[in-house]
């Protein structure tokens, strides 16, 4: 006799199945026919975005396996970055992200190149909480980073890339120059900087330095924060609630 289920029965997709859906690469490839390279290209971007207790090894072995041809890499994942639309933010990302993992020098133009780039106007003006001209500034400052662990590494290139920058019209751009280069520059690019800083009137920008975020003050309050150096209590939770 055939088992009968209660209609409410929970299953997925049809009984005793598993219902898949295959997501296509956003990455063509179209300029590369090197499919080993274009595979651990995809492999590491993939790998990146992983979860679960080995993810992070995975990912590091997949990046690995790629910084063995990180030269032959930076053409093919630039010509993709560059085949994406405009709104694939995420994935412009990951490219630019990856980049900067790769750490070889063959990057810095490239890197240059994504700084330099002009911000198109922001798509999405009736949003109180998303912004494309936030999504192309953080592709922007992510390839700063990546400048940033070039000159880390001692290529003088990339110094020059961070002082060029140092002068960017984005103020998130021109800060993560400035520190990156304070941080990783040599005492003459530092004087430099600091001359340059002072002709524009910019020198706050040596004041700001990173710190970790477990080190950061953090604010009291519910609904209303205040900082801690202004007032110790927490206010109370139905501040500015009325009755009825």
């Amino acid at each position: 006799m055939a088992s009968r289920k209660s209609p409410d029965t929970p299953f997925l997709g049809g009984p005793d199945t598993l219902e898949t859906k295959r997501v296509e690469s956003p990455f063509s490839f179209a300029g590369s026919s090197d499919n080993e390279l274009n595979a651990a290209i995809l492999e590491a971007v993939n790998r990146m975005g992983g979860a679960g207790d080995d993810a992070e090894d995975n990912y590091q072995r997949s990046l690995a396996a790629l910084k063995e041809r990180a030269e032959d890499a930076v053409d093919v994942i630039v010509a993709e970055y560059e085949a994406l639309p405009e709104d694939g933010y995420l994935d412009r990302w990951s490219l630019v992200h990856l980049l900067s993992e790769l750490r070889t020098a063959a990057a810095v133009k490239a890197f240059n190149r994504i700084i330099t780039s002009k911000i198109p106007p922001e798509q999405r003006k009736e949003s109180h909480d998303s912004s494309t001209v936030t999504e192309e500034v953080i592709i922007r400052t992510t390839a700063v980073e990546g400048v940033v662990r070039l000159s880390a590494d001692g290529v003088e290139e990339a110094r020059k890339v961070l002082l060029r920058h140092a002068r960017h019209r984005m103020f998130s751009i021109r800060r993560a120059s400035v520190q990156g280069l304070m941080e990783t520059g040599t005492d003459g690019d530092r004087e430099e900087l600091r001359a340059l800083l002072k002709e524009r009137g910019d020198e706050g920008l040596l004041k700001i330095t990173r710190i970790d975020v477990r080190e950061a003050p953090q604010p009291i309050g519910g609904r209303f924060v205040v900082h801690p150096d202004v007032k110790s209590e927490v206010p109370p939770h139905d501040l500015g609630g009325r009755e009825g």
